[in-house]
């Protein structure tokens, strides 16, 4: 199981055609802000290979003349990956910020309604259209694994069997790590795989380059800034875990901008944000309210912020960091729910944070998803700091899964008197303390301060939920 949703659908021609002509007069004109926004989409010059590799019987197999891209988990015979190549080196300055970067595809065909995962993936091999097959990335040179190398996954978008409609996947932080060059490269590889459980309805077919009509043909979509300022090289972090409640306050209005506010008002690195939803909900149908907050805060405070998301079903979680990662996943848990990752370099050490909501109305489900979560976090090198909204009070047979293995921020500053709160007892949703950050108990990361802040304005809360800021030294 791994990772991240997010999809845009518009199942009207008219609205396809309309998306088309605003893409091609975006990609000619620089934003405010310092912003230009590139549609990578030419054949051949921006995208030098989009094909099919197909596992079995057809793993030899050369798709790349093909005008569909097919997606499909079953019996390996049957098992398709599609294999994507951007030329970000020559369209994208060396270390630009990515504000955002989308791939959309048209669905042409679905097999079944399931609502499938497709997760993307960095490619660690140079693949070459024409030579790439189930195999080999190159002719004569063969993939380590059979079916693609891969690197680190960036997000997951579910695709149903609406034909004609437009599926988004967010690429910004692959995108971002390719023009960086951390991957030994500047264009940006890719590989979409289905990542769900194994099924003989997975089938998911999308428009290629070579399709007759242009207008389905599949495109990048870049927004990108000037190189930022160096990154903060303090020895402390400081970090915000926060369910923002979609942007809805205590007054029953969605404000993307009082949630930006809020975060600024903290003077936070790394902020934890769950009920973030991608083109879903009341709050954000038409676009992803991950993207949004973190637009704002860069329109606000002047400087870079990047993010992580994790995404099922339309709603999840978001890390954002004035840090650059150094590396960044997410997994999905059982039951709807998952984890997203980064790590972020801190007075020269390697600090994994993670951004979790596990399981309210269902009990049962959360144990499960505490103990998941647990074990995926535990693949990351320490120190770690895990934070989330867990549902569950402390004390709880639930809160030992995870209260057992890390530190309790808030509970280890109460000992210490170091922890404060405008309520006075620590709670964080009425009157119990559901959002917790927990730490590795290790002398590399030292616990300073908590607290909860008041998030009033005129009498008004930013969310049904109150965030919880920890201050931590890294030696």
């Amino acid at each position: 199981m791994v990772n991240v949703v997010r999809f845009l659908t518009w199942t009207a021609r008219f609205g396809l055609r309309l998306f088309v002509v605003l893409m091609a007069i975006c990609s000619v004109a620089a934003g405010v802000s310092a912003q230009t926004t590139v549609t990578l989409s030419t054949p051949g010059l921006h995208i030098n290979a989009d094909s099919t590799i197909q596992g079995g019987s057809s793993g030899m197999e050369d798709f790349s003349a093909s005008d569909v891209l097919a997606s499909k988990v079953s019996a390996e015979s049957y098992t398709r990956r599609i294999m994507m190549k951007f030329n970000t080196q020559d369209f994208i300055p060396a270390n630009a910020i990515i504000q955002s970067a989308y791939l959309y595809l048209v669905l042409k065909q679905a097999q079944s309604a399931e609502r499938r995962p497709l997760t993307a993936f960095d490619v660690s091999q140079s693949f070459v259209t024409g030579e790439t097959n189930w195999y080999y990335f190159r002719s004569g040179q063969a993939w380590r694994t059979a079916g693609g190398d891969f690197g680190p996954s960036f997000g997951s978008t579910y695709v149903g069997n609406d034909v004609g409609s437009i599926q988004g996947f967010d690429l910004t932080g692959l995108v971002q790590h390719a023009v960086n060059g951390d991957f030994g490269s500047r264009y940006t590889r890719l590989g979409l795989v289905d990542t769900g459980a194994s099924s003989s309805g997975s089938y998911k077919e999308f428009y290629s380059t070579r399709a007759v009509d242009a207008s389905v043909r599949p495109r990048l979509v870049v927004i990108y800034g000037a190189p930022a300022a160096p990154p903060p090289t303090a020895a402390t972090i400081r970090v915000m875990q926060w369910n923002m409640h979609k942007t809805k306050g205590s007054d029953g209005i969605c404000n993307p901008d009082r949630t930006a506010n809020t975060i600024i008002a903290q003077d936070v690195q790394v902020v934890s944000l769950n009920e973030v939803n991608f083109f879903s909900g009341e709050c954000a149908w038409t676009f992803d309210m991950g993207v949004k907050i973190q637009s704002l805060l860069q329109q606000k405070t002047g400087v870079t912020w990047y993010l992580q998301s994790v995404n099922n079903g339309g709603f999840g979680n978001v890390l954002l960091s004035r840090y650059p990662p150094v590396s960044s996943s997410s997994f999905l848990l059982d039951f709807g729910r998952g984890v997203a990752q980064i790590g972020i370099v801190v007075n020269g050490r390697i600090v994994n944070l993670f951004s979790t909501h596990v399981e309210w109305f269902n009990a049962p489900w959360r144990p499960v998803q505490i103990a998941e979560a647990v074990a995926w976090v535990a693949n990351f090198s320490e120190p770690r700091i895990v934070m989330g909204d867990f549902n569950t009070w402390p004390a709880t047979s639930d809160y030992a899964i995870i209260g057992g293995v890390y530190q309790d921020a808030w509970a280890a500053a109460s000992g210490a008197w170091t922890a404060t709160s405008y309520n006075g007892t620590g709670a964080t949703h009425g009157t119990s303390r559901f959002d917790y950050v927990f730490f590795s108990n290790i002398p590399a990361l030292a616990l300073q301060s908590v607290n909860v802040p008041d998030t009033r304005v005129n009498g008004v809360y930013a969310s049904d939920h109150d965030p919880v800021v920890a201050v931590f030294a890294v030696q």
